[in-house]
């Protein structure tokens, strides 16, 4: 089973005002929790400013892991709510660069600061990325509900034509299957997103409507089914590095 960690970068700012020494104390904590799922999984995914608080860019993150010596594959969200074309080029050209291989292109969460909405969908961005050759060098993909209600409602991301879907944080392995049936027609792959079900991560879901009442007794065999259904599994703990961290070894022990 292939699996891959979520990490949210640092916060920009931790107050009013920028701070570079604690910035830097912040980076080597990530750096720390990187080198610590090493031997544990397969990659890392690098959010980009989740819930719209400008964070260190993603790409630059993932060059100071590659510093680092960890030969994790990694990933990144690229978020075009508040970027403009020139910004995403920019941005995917940087990752390429950085070696990233793939990038989650996401709406995004509303920015705390500035823009709120340039115009840009994602599944446009994707084709305008894909005319320019990009995913020649670099896996483009897109996000999902973790629930489909009908075909319909996900075609103009169908017919975006991304390496995979990413799901939103999943709580039936029947809707995963679902997803997995009418991605796997257009040769699309699914990645299944799991949040580590722990009391700190408990606001997180509220805040989603996310209820893991099915597998919060064995997250484990949970994330063991979902592996088999979709191609790869996407663990985020947002509030507890240890809770995910945890589970993790659980899923190697077993």
């Amino acid at each position: 089973m292939n699996i891959s960690y979520e990490l949210n970068p640092p916060k920009v700012m931790k107050g009013d005002y920028f701070d570079l020494l604690l910035l830097n104390q912040e980076m080597e904590y990530l750096m720390e929790r990187a080198s610590a799922l090493d031997g544990l999984v397969d990659g890392i995914h690098l959010t980009d400013s989740v819930l719209g608080i400008a964070r260190v860019s993603s790409v630059t993150t993932a060059n100071y892991i590659k510093a680092s010596g960890n030969s994790l594959m990694l990933s990144c969200s690229l978020r075009v709510r508040d970027r403009n074309l020139s910004s995403i080029n920019q941005y995917v050209c940087d990752a390429i660069l950085a070696r990233v291989k793939s990038l989650l292109i996401l709406f995004g969460d509303k920015p705390q600061e500035g823009p709120n909405n340039l115009g840009l969908k994602p599944s446009d961005v994707l084709n305008i990325l894909h005319s320019k050759k990009y995913d020649t060098v670099i896996d483009l993909n897109l996000s999902v509900p973790n629930k489909i209600k009908n075909r319909e409602s996900i075609q103009k991301k169908i017919d975006a034509r991304p390496r995979a879907f990413i799901t939103q944080s999943i709580v039936s392995l029947s809707d995963l299957g679902e997803i997995v049936d009418v991605a796997k027609t257009f040769g699309i792959k699914v990645v299944a997103c799991v949040m580590a079900p722990s009391e700190k991560n408990k606001a997180s879901a509220d805040a989603i409507g996310l209820n893991w009442a099915d597998y919060e007794k064995n997250p484990v065999d949970f994330i063991r089914q979902a592996g088999k259904i979709a191609n790869e599994v996407l663990i985020t703990s947002p509030n507890s590095f240890l809770a995910g961290l945890d589970l993790l070894r659980e899923l190697k022990k077993n």
